[in-house]
């Protein structure tokens, strides 16, 4: 049987760091067969610390909320040892059938209507395990996608763009949108850096994650033909930080960031970057200078980041969420997206 506790910024604060413990010391003085693992949030932060439970044949799964280091005793009496359900906590079953006490996990009033693409993670995998990321499908675009030009790359993710605009906006147009692709891309013989805001600073933004953001990263690479990356995380959420940064080292340890990635003869590289903690940095200039050592507050335009940013080279900056979109346009096409 395996247990997941969430373990993010909301659970920690209602008392997650002290159920994992509680949960292990148990389970070890028990002799149960159980292992407890962690994961990112399901979004029910109001309700942490949130568990869920895995049969040990693989079948049924089933979340739970509110398991607080106090109700882990009972909690593993009825579940693991019993092998009975806890409807009194249980929010939903996740995979397998539901029970006239505990109805399926989708019905749930706040899971109703949540169609989760860029999220489809979150609540199921270790965020600090870059192996759990690669088994739910983590590196398959890349492997299609390493083989694509510049130019490939570009047109896809703004073909899918354009789409959902027009479908999406009335009387939308393109004009001006593709300026800041276009000036980074078009500057020959120069190095380009390629930053995200720190968003990733809000609470459980990175909740399971992180692996993705940096592959992610790493995705857009090509499009406008850069070698570096970096992260940017305010200095408010180390959780995010220390995760962020695991996830990058592991990825370099298998040879998906570097020199030579995969054999491809292509090199990218991710610096993850812990700012001061203002606020203000999630505007594009002042994040560049809070990189660049300057005080985090906006510049003037122009010039603009993508003719002029980070150490005065051209800088495409974008948030988490615009290129946390990239593998799955890569993967399915643009059509499939912006659908």
């Amino acid at each position: 049987m395996r247990i997941n506790v969430c373990l993010d910024t909301s659970s920690i604060s209602q008392g997650a760091e002290e159920t994992i413990p509680a949960m292990k010391a148990a389970i070890a003085a028990k002799n149960l067969n159980a292992e407890v693992g962690i994961t990112g949030s399901w979004g029910f932060c109001w309700m942490e610390p949130t568990a869920t439970v895995r049969t040990a044949a693989g079948t049924r799964t089933v979340l739970y909320a509110n398991v607080t280091a106090d109700r882990v005793e009972e909690f593993l009496q009825k579940v693991v040892v019993e092998g009975r359900d806890m409807p009194e906590l249980a929010l939903g079953v996740v995979e397998g059938n539901a029970t006239p006490e505990i109805a399926l996990l989708s019905e749930h009033e706040f899971m109703k209507g949540q169609i989760r693409r860029v999220m489809a993670n979150t609540g199921k995998i270790d965020p600090e395990n870059i192996d759990h990321y690669i088994a739910h499908e983590g590196m398959r675009a890349s492997a299609r996608h390493s083989k694509w030009t510049p130019k490939q790359s570009s047109r896809r993710c703004w073909t899918a763009a354009l789409v959902a605009a027009r479908r999406w906006i009335p009387g939308w147009t393109q004009v001006g949108l593709p300026a800041q692709r276009d000036n980074v891309a078009a500057l020959p013989g120069v190095q380009r850096r390629r930053r995200r805001p720190g968003r990733l600073g809000e609470p459980r933004l990175d909740g399971g994650r992180s692996a993705s953001h940096r592959r992610r990263h790493a995705h857009c690479r090509p499009g406008c033909q850069r070698r570096r990356g970096y992260i940017y995380i305010r200095y408010e959420y180390p959780l995010a930080f220390a995760r962020m940064q695991k996830a990058v080292e592991q990825a370099r340890a298998k040879g998906l960031l570097g020199a030579d990635i995969l054999g491809t003869g292509k090199s990218f590289d991710i610096v993850v970057f812990l700012g001061a903690g203002s606020y203000v940095c999630g505007e594009e200039t002042g994040l560049i200078n809070s990189i660049d050592g300057y005080r985090g507050m906006p510049r003037i335009k122009p010039p603009f980041p993508a003719q002029a940013g980070l150490w005065n080279k051209p800088t495409n900056v974008n948030n988490v969420e615009s290129y946390a979109n990239a593998p799955m346009i890569m993967r399915n096409g643009a059509a499939w997206w912006s659908s």
